[in-house]
């Protein structure tokens, strides 16, 4: 066994199992105790600090809970994998449906026997999905490139896509070389390279709103200490942000601006410029994620704050096509400032080699063409219509509150009646053929239970009318279960 040290202070405020929970978790963090190592038996620790056997399993349970070890019985306790780290582990029903939800859809002859609505996808049913476009562009590509597009790439991405790129954010006002970008698969892609090269091995320390998006809580939580701030209705509680920064030396804050997931709320402009002031003045730096800031239901698309960085130095800018084009076209791209493009770029060379020269032609010519300003109209004209129609059925049901009214993308945030647990209510609602994601998935404490998300991007009119309609009947039946217990 690896020499194991613990100090413990019994005049300290906190509890001597909160202090040996701390001190082990830290060094599993730190990778000072390995995946597999044997801890002390509760004997052995017991008699080393001189403290009760109930205090160092009490701190054992705790780590056990939070899965960062595992006993096994007659044998002794264990350390866990880092991958299995979580601060909170959903139920194994959810993880199930997270797996299902997001790898596939349920087929066409599944649903022709069986009521399956999924309001848990962001992608685009496949009936507004740009098939004759992209099967037109097919022709133009071959013809244009022939074998050449199925060889290795440059890792940074295709050259002309990169500098069509650089020109189309200028009319954004985001003005930045076409060597600051760098190609990827997907935005999740992005996320995992930012955590894999740019955060530094003992100081793991990143912001995010409390809730944010799974996909990117999930990566976070694997290598860095997570630090939450409030989610009002034009961004974060910017005092709360302000005493992290200025207590915690931090990496990254991680932000969605327009249509954050799961809220769907878009930063005020104030807002923006008070958190680039703050990334300044603290000197840190934000990761700006957009996937749907060209979904909007107004008359302009919403400013990123990465136009207000002008100088490209504190803000990562990513962006997927993913969710706005089709999930299939697995395309995306970041801004990175010059002092960490190397990094990431090498990054990208030992995760992927490059991403697929085919798609990234396909992904030049339908930006080119100007394909893609017909098919955003076409999306937000009909993701519109479905908020609006979601909102009307929201209203008209006794048990639902829409939290905050948005202005575009694909999804909202629903509250649930008080004692509706979002968990309990996700296993009734699937069981009955409604799929949603409860808010807890979207928070990395133990929070968020009253709370689900509700994407209207995969799903009809009638099936947003037959599930919601489903939804209050589990309502009903929960709150029914419920008066019954208390009656008892």
């Amino acid at each position: 066994m690896k020499k194991f040290d613990l100090i413990i202070d019994k005049k300290s405020s906190l509890p001597v199992y909160r202090q040996i929970y701390e001190c082990i978790k830290d060094k599993i963090d730190r990778a000072e105790l390995v995946e597999n190592q044997k801890l002390p038996s509760i004997r052995q620790l017991s008699i080393k600090l001189k403290i009760n056997n109930l205090t160092i399993l009490k701190a054992y349970n705790l780590l056990e809970s939070e899965n960062y070890i595992y006993k096994k019985q007659g044998t002794g306790a264990f350390v866990k994998k880092k991958e299995m780290l979580l601060y909170f582990t959903p139920p194994k029903e959810l993880m199930e449906s997270f797996q299902y939800h997001e790898a596939e859809s349920p087929s066409s002859e599944y649903k022709k026997y069986h009521m399956f609505i999924d309001f848990v996808s962001g992608s685009p049913s496949k009936e507004i999905l740009p098939y004759d476009e992209f099967k037109e562009l097919t022709k133009v590509v071959f013809e244009k490139n022939g074998a050449e597009m199925f060889g290795y790439h440059d890792t940074q991405g295709y050259k002309r896509l990169r500098c069509f790129l650089s020109r189309k954010l200028e009319k954004q006002g985001i003005s930045v070389p076409d060597k600051n970008i760098q190609i990827t698969s997907g935005s999740q892609q992005g996320i995992d390279i930012l955590i894999r090269t740019l955060v530094s091995k003992r100081n793991n320390k990143i912001i995010t709103g409390n809730p944010t998006y799974h996909g990117a809580l999930n990566n976070f939580k694997k290598e860095c200490k997570v630090f939450g701030v409030s989610v009002e209705k034009d961004g974060f509680d910017m005092k709360e942000l302000e005493n992290i920064l200025s207590t915690e030396n931090i990496n990254f804050i991680y932000t969605m601006i327009n249509y954050q997931s799961p809220t769907g709320i878009c930063w005020s402009n104030e807002k923006k410029k008070q958190l680039i002031e703050l990334a300044e003045k603290y000197n840190t730096y934000i990761i700006e994620d957009d996937c749907l800031s060209e979904i909007y239901f107004g008359d302009k698309q919403k400013s990123t704050l990465k136009s207000l960085d002008k100088d490209n130095t504190r803000v990562i800018y990513i962006k997927s096509f993913s969710k706005v084009i089709m999930p299939g076209l697995r395309m995306g791209y970041m801004i990175v400032p010059d002092e960490f493009i190397d990094q990431v770029v090498t990054a990208k060379f030992t995760s992927d080699i490059s991403s697929s020269g085919f798609e990234q032609r396909m992904l030049f010519e339908f930006l080119k063409d100007d394909y893609i300003a017909d098919h955003f109209k076409k999306l937000r004209m009909i993701y519109k219509s479905r908020y609006e129609f979601t909102l009307d059925q929201i209203n008209k049901s006794k048990y639902l509150d829409l939290v905050y009214p948005i202005q575009g993308g694909v999804h909202c945030w629903v509250r649930l009646p008080d004692k509706i647990n979002s968990n309990i209510f996700f296993v009734r609602c699937r069981s009955k053929g409604v799929s949603i994601l409860p808010g807890t998935v979207f928070f990395f404490e133990q929070m968020g239970h009253e709370y689900f998300r509700l994407s209207f991007a995969s799903v009809n009119k009638e099936e947003i009318k037959n599930g919601i309609d489903t939804m209050n009947k589990v309502i009903e039946e929960m709150l029914y279960y419920n008066q019954s217990k208390e009656n008892l």
